[in-house]
């Protein structure tokens, strides 16, 4: 696999994995070590930020759109940023809405073994949008 495309192919089962609710697959994307801060939030293990997505359970479902991904590696360690806008849809008072965010991740990648993985991935919130939208009404 080539080094340079391994920042936006974990950022893309990152995005996944959480979309999918299949927050134990973040084991396989993050070392045990782990780290995350962000806005009101921490997590100084994979072990507590898996637990801490649970929080989003409270959203019917969530949608994150990864966007450009810059950064080099140094040896075995990437560090770079990524953009995402965060969806998160629920319901309250019988209306539909949507929480987006724009979040910039500074992350930090590690190869062991031939296998590259997060140690850590802190978020700055740029920007948020609460609005009323419109769900579909297809199937």
């Amino acid at each position: 696999m080539n080094p340079e495309t391994i920042p936006a192919l974990l950022a893309a089962s990152y995005a996944t994995t959480v979309d999918d609710r299949n927050f134990a697959a973040m084991e396989s994307l993050m070392w045990p070590e782990f780290t995350q801060q962000g806005p009101g939030f921490a997590a100084d293990s994979r072990a507590v930020f898996i637990g801490n997505l649970e929080f989003l359970r409270q959203f019917d479902s969530t949608f994150h759109l990864v966007g450009q991904v810059a950064g080099r590696w140094q040896g075995d360690q990437y560090r770079g940023e990524t953009y995402c806008v965060a969806s998160h849809f629920y319901q309250r008072d019988g209306r539909s809405l949507c929480l987006d965010m724009g979040i910039r991740y500074q992350d930090v990648i590690e190869m062991r073994a031939g296998e590259a993985r997060y140690l850590s991935r802190d978020l700055k919130v740029v920007w948020q949008d609460e609005r009323e939208i419109t769900p579909p009404t297809f199937g």
